[in-house]
């Protein structure tokens, strides 16, 4: 008898049989962090034996906790937005997987430096970088990225990215930037 389900194939006719593999990591994963829990000294027995949480200490509450709590946290009245953007090692931006990026161009024709630009104002966004090609075929060189703001705008990041040796090299990546959009 045939599976109902067929695992998809790539373009270059391999399976994407490593999703199974990371399911089984992850329900692995899951069931030890729940075995961890359990054994925390943060759980305490109550009188009839049964296993209880015990209560957060609040007189001792950082001020990490309270902005975790979102007592405190000055953006917790805005809106939060995303844009990305997909660029390849040549500086080029793939439209087709960017959303809110305008522009791409490697800096000065320096090898590993780039500057990707949104349509919006990113300053006070948090910025999270990979290295990795478009679309879904293929594997990208290893490496290693680093992203910050540009200096004199609001709009753009400066991104450089590295070979695992840590010299300078060009490499395709992805960006996305989590902003908060004022009501």
């Amino acid at each position: 008898m045939k599976s109902a389900y067929r695992v998809p194939r790539r373009l270059d006719g391999r399976s994407k049989g490593f999703t199974w593999t990371a399911r089984g990591l992850s329900a692995v994963a899951g069931s030890v962090i729940a075995g961890v829990l359990v054994a925390s000294p943060a759980v305490a027995a109550n009188s009839a034996g049964a296993v209880t949480p015990a209560p957060p200490n609040t007189t001792n509450s950082t001020a990490a906790e309270t902005a975790v709590k979102g007592q405190s946290d000055p953006h917790e009245n805005q809106e939060q937005r995303i844009v990305r953007a997909v660029v390849r090692s040549n500086g080029t931006l793939v439209p087709g997987q960017s959303s809110g990026a305008v522009s791409a161009a490697r800096v000065d024709s320096a090898v590993g430096a780039y500057q990707v630009c949104f349509n919006v104002p990113i300053t006070n966004g948090t910025y999270v970088a990979t290295i990795g090609l478009p679309g879904n075929v293929n594997a990208s060189e290893p490496g290693e990225i680093t992203v910050v703001g540009r200096i004199g705008t609001n709009n753009c990041l400066y991104i450089e990215t590295f070979n695992s040796a840590g010299a300078p090299a060009d490499r395709g990546f992805h960006v996305t930037v989590v902003y908060a959009k004022n009501h």
